[in-house]
């Protein structure tokens, strides 16, 4: 599904390569769970995977074919659900899945109205986004990720200071995407998630890949996936040294 070879980048003025030499096979319907302390490279290899940036070097293929000759039906497949709040405050929630459909050319408005009651805000359909609470908002965040029904969904960090409902709620949600061949790619600092949620696990550090492998051969082995991240970056340091 998503190959990358030899991915290289590097920010005007940086005295470091933000990624280093990264190369990954990401198969069709699989979640992957990617970790890394701040600063590793999570936040730029997803950009560069989204299109919010330009390869320098190196190469990402879907399906086969480089990000930029990907045809405009073949990019509304793939989402990105950020960190930060991705909607307009001033709009209402309805107003805002009907402006990101618009940006897809959906028309299909019991589509929309399907989405609201998926993630429990038909309620708060006429409410101006900037009045919801912090897990609504999520859940908005969320809803607008899914209005192009991707084939593709990059979810960074999107459970981050939400009450305890919302988040299993989300979490749940996530399940339901790799149960219908979505290719999931996740990144969060609660590594019980990518437990829960993810079945391959990439690890990033100082912009580079120090591990790939599969959650559940780590679980296997009888340790937590916490131990295991903690302990490997520790010996990922003592190298350094």
């Amino acid at each position: 599904m998503i190959k990358i070879t030899n991915l290289n980048h590097q920010y005007p003025n940086a005295p470091t390569f933000a990624l280093r030499d990264v190369s990954l096979h990401i198969p069709q319907g699989s979640a992957v769970g990617l970790l890394g302390p701040n600063g590793a490279g999570k936040t730029t290899l997803m950009s560069l995977l989204t299109g919010l940036q330009s390869v320098q070097q190196g190469e990402i293929l879907f399906d086969g074919v480089p990000f930029e000759q990907l045809s405009k039906q073949q990019r509304h497949q793939i989402s990105l659900v950020p960190q930060d709040f991705a909607f307009y405050p001033l709009l209402t929630v309805w107003e805002n899945l009907k402006f990101f459909a618009a940006l897809y050319e959906i028309t299909d408005k019991n589509w929309l109205l399907e989405l609201l009651e998926k993630t429990g805000l038909t309620a708060h359909k006429s409410k101006l986004a900037k009045h919801l609470s912090g897990g609504l908002k999520r859940r908005l965040n969320f809803a607008i990720g899914l209005i192009n029904r991707p084939k593709v969904i990059f979810l960074d960090e999107i459970t981050v200071g939400i009450d305890p409902q919302s988040r299993q709620f989300i979490l749940e949600s996530v399940v339901e995407l790799t149960q219908q061949g979505v290719t999931v790619i996740y990144t969060s600092h609660y590594l019980q998630e990518i437990e829960q949620l993810c079945d391959k696990l990439v690890l990033l550090n100082e912009g580079s890949v120090i591990y790939q492998g599969t959650v559940q051969g780590i679980l296997s082995e009888g340790q937590s996936l916490e131990r295991f991240y903690l302990d490997f970056l520790d010996k990922q340091a003592e190298k350094t040294c």
